[in-house]
């Protein structure tokens, strides 16, 4: 296995076999979709980019939940407008990322993390984090405090993510 470093902590990801390349599977979260549509900070802006590139390069992967193109849907309408909000869901849906429905194994993910944590992990990143632990991804990308108090699963904010 190959080591690389990703903020403050070292990351064993995946080798495609045979190969040298390295491989990162990375959830990202309706905070994280937020920021690269919306923020006005040119630093967030260029980062939120490179990281979706990053995504898409070869043997990595981006995982976009379902719950996360709901919730991001809801408040680009509420803040942006219809038009708005429909044109950057279709440019989410067909930009490459992995669009991930919840299935039956997420679910049960999903219901045990709100047990477990006594129903104080929000619904909506329940759904996000028992996606992400399903398809065994690496990370959350997120700033949502709720998903640094999940121990099942590693997480950084935008700045945190080391490129």
């Amino acid at each position: 296995m190959l080591k690389r470093s990703w903020g403050s902590f070292s990351e064993t990801e995946r080798r495609a076999s045979g190969s040298d390349a390295i491989s990162l599977l990375v959830t990202l979260d309706t905070s994280f979709v937020i920021l690269h549509y919306f923020s006005k900070e040119p630093d967030v802006l260029r980062k939120s980019r490179s990281v979706l590139h990053f995504c898409r390069l070869a043997g990595n992967s981006g995982v976009l939940p379902t719950v996360v193109l709901a919730e991001f849907y809801a408040i680009a309408r509420r803040d942006a407008g219809r038009d708005v909000a429909e044109l950057r869901l279709r440019e989410l849906v067909d930009s490459g990322l992995e669009v991930v429905q919840l299935s039956q194994e997420a679910a049960r993910e999903s219901g045990l993390i709100r047990a477990k944590y006594r129903e104080k992990i929000p619904w909506g990143d329940c759904f996000i984090a028992g996606t992400h632990i399903s398809k065994k991804a690496d990370l959350v990308l997120s700033e949502d405090p709720h998903f640094r108090n999940i121990k099942e699963i590693k997480t950084r904010k935008l700045g945190e993510f080391k490129l």
